[in-house]
Order: structure tokens, then C-alpha cells, then sequence
């Protein structure tokens, strides 16, 4: 025999040999521990006994009858890592529009009134018809995209969205602002629902979060520099610079998308080892590939292997049907009760927001005497003040769901799921919403009187941030628990919060002009204040009882899950 192999046997333990020393030193570390009739333990000898044992019981055993021998479950995606990112930065820029085009707008507001002879409020009226269709947009191409694939309907979106841009740049009359708006919303909106289902099918739950981060991010940073960009262009350009270069960045974008990026769905191409069979999913780049690897089988006598890839599309394509989604049936969901005071609570914080941010260019106008750019400058504490909310109220809500956790010694599962039937959510979540309403109204009810005052510009900037940072954090709040509450339906509750909040928004921008006029701007902000301390009241409803009406609907649904099956 071979000296090498040898030694190598010799010092090689056997798989069953491995498993049971395994075994013996666990069993000599249990009968280290004293019993009742021992002598006790110090605190550091207990530690180190625990330490070791865990240590043993959590080490890998190599055990022939423990290893499978079935193959390792199959890969979430074929997609490489490269690929993945080129599908994440794709998306990220796709989400990106949507609140870019509506936050772009506000510093030319004053400007299109001027133009169209008429007032702010009319102008207003077109911000409140894009916060409409934001609000039925996502449910729609949102389905759109699960029954057709991902890339027919980002075409069809942003085809959408460039018509309508450059309609609104040479558009001559108020009726056209107001529908072209809404077509540009329609187009731009869903992509929103469209790039949470492309970075599920690309990314497992375990690293899901790292994917949707710079998702949630950009589209936390567009209302920051949305202003920005859009006081830059109306200031030296005019306001219809604006649409033309919302044309020229959809454009580009289009044209990238079109060429380069994979359909994903995984309906459509499965893990994405499967080509699509429908022209108009497959993308030119995913042709290319798909015909070179069909000569390289056909090659090297694999062909069998590529036409059951193609069977197999086939199939897929034949189950595919679509059906026109009708959103209003998220509506059902305001029912419950809990679920209907969190997403009014909401809808009025986007109420208040809106409102505010729509009002900014006529107040800091006349206040400040800014032009359409200074104007776009003081919308950046709200933008990064959205940015730090996205990332460090998380951190905050993870927190104290911790603290909750160890002081009920409730098991803390980060990687499975867990049954929150005995565990308080409801007051978890709502603790930090507790902690940042206040600050909100107090803001809110003295931003008007302190703009009569003309004070320094430090001062409203200050509280646009404080405003913005506590508004975002509580919906981020609210938005996690209602997820939480309606496990099984977080697509419906969510489409449903969406649509109120957008309504009201819009609702908001409509009238914010009228009653800055009639009321004052002093009373106007107090008003607005007020509705969102009459909301937050509403939460401390939801806090007292809000546990008791989740269990009397598990109930429900536990009783209607059992005739159901004793029907069967």
C-alpha cells in the first residue's frame, strides 16, 4: 500500500466511528454536570459546561445514515451573481420614477399657474389626479406582470410613461396637463409592485433584504432631489424642461431595458433556466443566449436537453391567463377594524405631508421671495430625512421587538417563521409610532404661525425635517404591523393602504390652496395638526384592544377552515 494513503486512512476517523465520539463526548459533558445530590457549580464552571455542550451539539457530524442521498434541493435562480445586481440596479432605477415624477413638479407649480392664467388650486387638481392613479396603478400592473411576465409589463409602463411626458412638455391647455398627468402616473406608478416581484424571484428570504435596501432607498431619495432637479430646470430652462428630461431619462432607460434585461418571472422562465417562449418576454440579449446554447448542444449531443427547456415553456405559456384585476376588492379588508384604524391613521399622515409639501413653493415665494429653484433647495430636509428614516428606524423597530421578545421569553427566530398568536404585535409596533406622533404635531401646529412671523429660513427647514423623519418612521411603523396582522394576505392589506393613503393625498393637494386662503396659514397648519393627533388617538385604540380583535379573527378563520373540510 502506498505510504501517503496510509497515513491518511490511519488518521481518518469513519463516518460511524465520527458520530458516536461525537455522541460520547456530549454524554460525558451531561454527566459532568452535577445533580441535585452533587456539589454545586460556581457560576463560571456552569458557563463553561453550558458552552461546551452547546458547542459539541451545534458541530457538524459526518454520519452516513444522516447524509441524504437525494440531491441537494434545487438553486432559487441560475442567475449569476452579476446578473442579480444588473437585475437589482435595473429595478432600483425603475422604482425611482414614480416619486420622482410627482415630487419634480411642485417647485414649478406657481410658475404653470402663471402660464395657464389661473390659480394654484386648479394646478394642484393635476397632483391629486397623479396620486389617484399612483393608488390603482401598482394593483393592476402589478397582476399584469405575475400573468404575463415582468418584462411585457415594464415595456408597457414606461412605454406609457414616455408618451405622456412628452405630451406634457408640448401640451398648450389645463385639460391636457390634467389627463397627461394621469397617464404619466399610470405609467410610472406600477413599477413600484412590479420591482418587489422581480427581486423575489431573483433573491432567496435570506438575502432578500440586501436587494431591497437600495430599492427602498432610491425610491426614499427621488423626493429629495426631485425638487432639486425640478427647480434647477424651471429656474433656467422653463417648466417644461422638466417633462423633457423625465423624456430623456425614461428614454434612455427604456432602451437599456428593452435590450439587456431578463424576464425573471418565475411563471414565465422558471429558477430562469428555462428560455421564454413568447417574442415579446424574451429580450434580445436572453435570444442571443438561448440560440448560442441550442448550437452548443445540438454540438455536443445534448439537444434532447434543450427541447425539453422549450416543452416546458410551452407549458408554462398555456397556463399563463390573464385576468383583469379589480382593485376595489382590496377594499373588503377595511372590515376589520384593526386593519381600518391603522391605514386611517396612514392616510392622514400622507394627508398632512402632502398637503404641506404642495403648499411650499407659494409660501416660501412669498416669504423668502425664492424662485422655482431656491424653492426645489428646501425640499431636501424632507428627502434625507425620508433617507434616515428607511434605514434607521428599522434598526429601532428591531429593537424593540427584541426587548419584547426577552422580556416575555418569547422564542427570537430570525431565519424561520414565527406564530405571533401569544405575542402583543400590535403594542410592539406601536410604541415607536407613540414616541414619534408627537413630535409631528408639534411641528405641524406652529409652521404656519412662524412663516406669518418671517422667520429665519433655518427655522421651517428644521421643522420640514423633524416633520418628515417622525412622519416616515410611524408609516414604516404601521406598514410592517399591518404585514404582520395579515400574514397570509400582505399583497390585499397593502393595496389597500396604498389606495387610501394616495386618495387622501390627493384629497390633501386639492384643498390645501383654498384653505391656506380662507383660514389663514397660522390656522391652516394648526388644523392639519390636529388631524393627526385625532389619528394617533385612534392607535391607542388599536393598542388596548387590537390583540383581542386578532384573536377573535383567528378564531373565525379557524372555525370557517374546519367546516370547510368537514364539507369535503
Amino acid at each position: 500500500m502506498d505510504p501517503e494513503k496510509a497515513d491518511v486512512e490511519s488518521n481518518t476517523t469513519s463516518p460511524r466511528a465520527s458520530s458516536d465520539l461525537h455522541k460520547a463526548m456530549i454524554n460525558a459533558v451531561n454527566s459532568s454536570i452535577p445533580t441535585n445530590h452533587g456539589h454545586l457549580q460556581s457560576s463560571d464552571q456552569k458557563n463553561q459546561t453550558t458552552q461546551a455542550k452547546e458547542f459539541l451539539e451545534k458541530a457538524p457530524v459526518t454520519d452516513v445514515e444522516a447524509v441524504p442521498t437525494s440531491p441537494s434541493a434545487p438553486l432559487h435562480t441560475v442567475f449569476t451573481r452579476n446578473q442579480r445586481v444588473f437585475v437589482m440596479v435595473m429595478t432600483t432605477l425603475a422604482s425611482f420614477f414614480s416619486p420622482l415624477s410627482g415630487q419634480i413638479y411642485f417647485p414649478a407649480i406657481p410658475e404653470i399657474a402663471k402660464d395657464y392664467h389661473t390659480n394654484t388650486g386648479r394646478i394642484n387638481l393635476t397632483i391629486t389626479t397623479y396620486m389617484i392613479l399612483q393608488g390603482l396603478a401598482p394593483t393592476i400592473m402589478g397582476t399584469f406582470g405575475d400573468t404575463t411576465g415582468r418584462r411585457p409589463a415594464y415595456i408597457l409602463t414606461f412605454t406609457i410613461y414616455l408618451a405622456a411626458n412628452i405630451g406634457l412638455a408640448t401640451q398648450k391647455s389645463y385639460a391636457a396637463l390634467l389627463i397627461l398627468r394621469c397617464l404619466q402616473s399610470a405609467g410610472s406608478s406600477g413599477t413600484i409592485a412590479l420591482g418587489y416581484g422581480v427581486i423575489s424571484d431573483v433573491a432567496t428570504p435570506a438575502e432578500r433584504g440586501k436587494y431591497l435596501g437600495p430599492a427602498a432607498a432610491g425610491i426614499m431619495l427621488a423626493p429629495a432631489i426631485g425638487p432639486t432637479i425640478g427647480g434647477l430646470l424651471a429656474q433656467y430652462l422653463g417648466w417644461r424642461s422638466i417633462f423633457w428630461f423625465l423624456t430623456t431619462i425614461s428614454g434612455v432607460f427604456l432602451l437599456v431595458y428593452v435590450l439587456f434585461m431578463p424576464e425573471t418571472s418565475r411563471k414565465v422562465v422558471g429558477d430562469g433556466s428555462i428560455p421564454p417562449s413568447d417574442w415579446y418576454v424574451r429580450s434580445p440579449l436572453q435570444w442571443w443566449q438561448a440560440r448560442r446554447e441550442k448550437k452548443k448542444a445540438i454540438r455536443e449531443g445534448r439537444y434532447s436537453e434543450i427541447a425539453e427547456k422549450e416543452e416546458k415553456a410551452r407549458e408554462m405559456a398555456a397556463k399563463r391567463k390573464f385576468q383583469f384585476p379589480n382593485p376595489l376588492t382590496s377594499i373588503v379588508i377595511l372590515r376589520e377594524k384593526d386593519a381600518l384604524i391603522i391605514i386611517c391613521f396612514i392616510g392622514c399622515s400622507m394627508l398632512t405631508l402632502l398637503a404641506l409639501l404642495a403648499s411650499l413653493p407659494t409660501l416660501f415665494g412669498e416669504v423668502y421671495g425664492f424662485g422655482t429653484f431656491e424653492v426645489g433647495l428646501c425640499y431636501l430636509p424632507v428627502g434625507v430625512a425620508a433617507i434616515f428614516a428607511a434605514f434607521l428606524n428599522g434598526k429601532l423597530m428591531d429593537w424593540n421587538y427584541r426587548r419584547w421578545a426577552k422580556k416575555l421569553n418569547f422564542p427570537l427566530e430570525k431565519k424561520r417563521s414565527t406564530d405571533l398568536r401569544n405575542f402583543p404585535i400590535e403594542k410592539v409596533r406601536l410604541q415607536p409610532v407613540f414616541i414619534f406622533a408627537p413630535f409631528v404635531a408639534a411641528t405641524y401646529i406652529p409652521f404656519g404661525w412662524l412663516l406669518q412671523k418671517r422667520v429665519n429660513l433655518a427655522v421651517p427647514l428644521i421643522l420640514e425635517f423633524i416633520m418628515a423623519y417622525c412622519q416616515v418612521s410611524s408609516s414604516n411603523c404601521l406598514s410592517s404591523l399591518l404585514v404582520d396582522l395579515f400574514p397570509e394576505k400582505p399583497s390585499t392589506v397593502t393595496a389597500a393602504a396604498n389606495l387610501v393613503r394616495c386618495w387622501l393625498a390627493g384629497a390633501g393637494t386639492a384643498v390645501i390652496a383654498v384653505m391656506l386662503d380662507r383660514m389663514g396659514w397660522g390656522w391652516c397648519y394648526t388644523f392639519l395638526g390636529c388631524i393627526f393627533l385625532l389619528a394617533t388617538a385612534l392607535l391607542w385604540i388599536e393598542y388596548i384592544w387590537g390583540t383581542g380583535w386578532r384573536e377573535e379573527r383567528r378564531q373565525k378563520e379557524d372555525a370557517k377552515k374546519a367546516r370547510e373540510e368537514q364539507s369535503v
